[in-house]
Order: C-alpha cells, then structure tokens, then sequence
C-alpha cells in the first residue's frame, strides 16, 4: 500500500501541536515539570514517526 503522507494543511495542524507543547513546556515554573512535558512531546514524536 502507498503512504499519502499528509496535506499541507494537515501538517500544519501537526507543527501547531509541536508548538504548543514546546511552548506549554517553557511557560513550566520549574525544571522538573518542563522536562515532564518535553519527555512527552518527545514520546508523541517518536510514535508519529513509528506509523
């Protein structure tokens, strides 16, 4: 089967996710929570590219 792989618009949706999650993580008020949230934004990203 052939991946379609995603619209412009599509990926765009996804990068404003990625965004959002980094900027979630530097809005945190300690490092402990920060990491937290880079750890999974991280995991997200590493499942995105797993299919």
């Amino acid at each position: 089967m052939q991946d379609m792989g995603m619209t412009d618009l599509q990926f765009k949706s996804w990068l404003k996710q990625i965004i959002r999650g980094i900027e979630g993580a530097k809005d945190e008020t300690n490092k402990e929570n920060t990491d937290k949230k880079l750890d999974e934004l991280l995991k997200d990203l590493k499942e995105d590219l797993q299919g």
